[in-house]
């Protein structure tokens, strides 16, 4: 008779949550025969505790940081419990719960296999223990009952997103709960409606969709995480860790941070190392936006390590990890292995998990150095594939198509650039940054920001006396929504329009506090698309003396030329001007379109021309376009 309670006393002990039958199992470990058990339980385990006593009261108490037995009667019963179920025991850490759920299913008991899967991450199992693992779990249960348990639906959405399909996901929660899911306000206001684990999962969706989440909505999913009890750090961990993808996307660096501190909070007490690993690597993010090389360094290295604590493999992580290390590397002057990870492994990462935040970092790593290492017309290649990708948003787009600028300009097209610039419909066009003044400090949206400053390099590059030019830089300057390395860039242009409008002083002086910072923070290759501009200010004897005086200084100017060829007024005979007509005309500009771009008559662009024909040795257009290329000057 005593055998059979000990048995039941197991079975129903089997019904505790792992951390309560863990230490449970360790309480009875510790009685000594004829003693009172007494265990100190570490802070992490003071949750699980309290819950243990309350659930057991007259076998456990928990007081003062130490859980005890009440009685030597308890302990008994509680150990010949442990030692007589030969199908249960105490030390459920040493049972794999994916073997334990899939016997369950076997059995036909899916009741307990829900409950087991609950227990071990639910909707977050596959976090816990890797996507063939639970996609595998999820296909043993029959239609029936994922239809009636939403956690199961979820988890299946889980997989979906994991696996990078957005669209399956969303068909699944549209499936379940209905249209009125497509809309994420919709969800989050419908308290009444939708269980809080149906709103959380509706809002981690949105950030894998690159939702835009306005100031109002994201008040209320603030509200939602009231809704979380203190010590759910998985769910309250997840709030935080979708609300750091928000902060990113808006640019809210300082936010982020302090978002960030949380997230990783909370999934260290809820022991999830696949979930930190992702708070590390939006680390390395905002480290990286904020030109901290440093700081991202030390995150990747602590990625690396969360990573290396996880219990199965994860390829899709790891490459995630590969791309990281290849944009820290590339910072620090070794494109190599960032080349080998476009060249080798990106098609894999593209159509894995994806979160927009990273995503945007690799466009802009990788078609930089695809442009550099391999041709422009790589690059442009390697941008147009992301534009199939099913879950792409009208901002993702707007992304990609700010990266087609970028390495045009960088590459000299500003022709093709600005006829890229022009097809954004956007109230930020050229006609609005010609004009624009006090209006360019106000400025928010990251993209807004983004096509002014590309309109403004086009004017600095084609009309760079311009007297308005340099009040809009300064203007720009003062805007605090600007990111610190789009502020080095201007600092950069800054100098370059206080030397074109002889103020030395000034030229010196910004040229100097620039290339002082980066010696500090690390990050230089913001600063590669203007290289030319770097190289005209050191051209002056003036500016570069004064420069070149410091050892960190002259440091930065040689690790930013390691990036770069030889400069092209060392090489070619062509003033600065000549060389910006001989760029529009190879382009097929007319005369002209060339006059109209610079603010010149035709009669001077014509005299420029036929100055680059005699230094060339040239007798028409074809024949200058093709030699200047031949030579590398374009």
């Amino acid at each position: 008779m005593r055998h059979v309670f000990s048995n039941v006393i197991a079975d129903l002990i089997e019904l505790l949550p792992n951390s309560e039958r863990q230490l449970l199992r360790r309480l009875c470990e510790t009685v000594e025969s004829g003693g009172e058990a007494a265990m100190t339980v570490s802070r992490r385990e003071c949750t699980a505790a309290a819950r243990l006593a309350s659930r057991l009261p007259s076998a456990v108490r928990w007081q003062a940081g130490e859980l005890n037995l009440v009685s030597r009667d308890a302990a008994n019963l509680l150990r010949a419990a442990a030692r007589d179920s030969a199908t249960t025991t105490l030390d459920n850490s040493a049972a794999d719960p994916v073997v334990e759920i899939r016997a369950k299913q076997d059995r036909g008991d899916f009741e307990r296999a829900i409950s087991l899967f609950r227990e071990n991450g639910g909707v977050y199992f596959i976090h816990y223990h890797g996507n063939d693992a639970c996609l595998d779990i999820l296909n043993r249960f029959p239609q029936e009952v994922v239809d009636a348990e939403e956690m199961l639906t979820l988890a299946l959405a889980m997989h979906a997103l994991k696996a990078g399909n957005v669209t399956h996901a969303r068909f699944l929660i549209v499936r379940r709960f209905g249209d009125d899911m497509l809309s994420l306000e919709t969800v989050i206001r419908g308290r009444a409606r939708y269980s809080l684990a149906v709103r959380q999962f509706r809002f981690l969706m949105a950030i894998y969709e690159d939702h835009t989440v306005s100031n109002e909505l994201r008040t209320l999913l603030f509200d939602m995480l009231a809704e979380f009890p203190i010590d759910d750090h998985l769910h309250r961990g997840g709030f935080y860790n979708s609300m750091l993808a928000v902060c990113l996307q808006r640019r809210e660096l300082n936010e982020a941070e302090e978002i960030a501190k949380r997230a990783h909070h909370h999934y260290r007490e809820a022991e999830a190392h696949l979930l930190v690993f992702y708070i590390e690597l939006h680390r390395v993010v905002f480290s990286l936006r904020r030109g901290m090389l440093g700081e991202a360094d030390r995150w990747v290295s602590q990625a690396r390590d969360a990573l290396g604590r996880v219990r199965f493999d994860t390829p899709t992580d790891q490459r995630l990890l590969n791309l990281l290390e290849g944009v820290v590397a590339y910072e620090n002057g070794e494109p190599e292995h960032l080349v080998r990870f476009v060249a080798e492994e990106f098609d894999k990462f593209a159509y894995g998990e994806i979160w927009p935040t990273v995503v945007e970092l690799a466009l802009v790593y990788c078609s930089r150095v695809v442009s550099r290492q391999v041709g422009l017309g790589a690059a442009i290649s390697f941008l147009d594939k992301w534009r199939v990708q099913e879950w792409r948003s009208r901002r993702f787009n707007l992304a990609i198509t700010m990266r087609e600028i970028e390495i045009l300009q960088t590459a000299n097209r500003w022709q093709s650039a600005s006829d890229r610039l022009m097809t954004v419909q956007s109230r930020i066009n050229l006609t609005w940054v010609e004009s624009a003044e006090e209006a360019l400090a106000r400025l928010v949206d990251p993209i807004e920001i983004e096509l002014a400053m590309a309109w403004l390099r086009l004017l600095i590059q084609h009309q760079p006396r311009r007297p308005i030019l340099r009040d809009q830089v300064e203007m720009l300057l003062r805007n605090e929504n600007i990111g610190e390395r789009e502020r080095g860039r201007l600092r950069l242009w800054a100098a370059y329009l206080a030397r074109t409008h002889r103020d030395v002083t000034r030229a010196r002086h910004l040229f100097s506090e620039l290339l002082e910072d980066i010696a500090r923070i690390g990050i230089i290759t913001h600063l590669l698309g203007d290289i030319g501009l770097v190289d005209a200010l050191l051209d002056d004897k003036r500016i570069a003396a004064h420069v070149l005086s410091s050892p960190d200084r002259r440091a930065t100017v040689r690790k930013l030329h390691t990036f770069t060829q030889r400069r092209e007024t060392e090489r070619t005979p062509l003033t600065r001007q000549e060389l910006r007509v001989l760029r529009l005309v190879a382009e097929g500009a007319t005369n002209k379109f060339v006059a109209r771009q610079f603010r010149l008559s035709e009669v001077t662009v014509k005299f420029h021309l036929t100055n680059i024909y005699r230094k060339m040795g040239c007798r028409k257009r074809a024949e200058a376009v093709a030699s200047a290329r031949a030579l590398g000057w374009l």
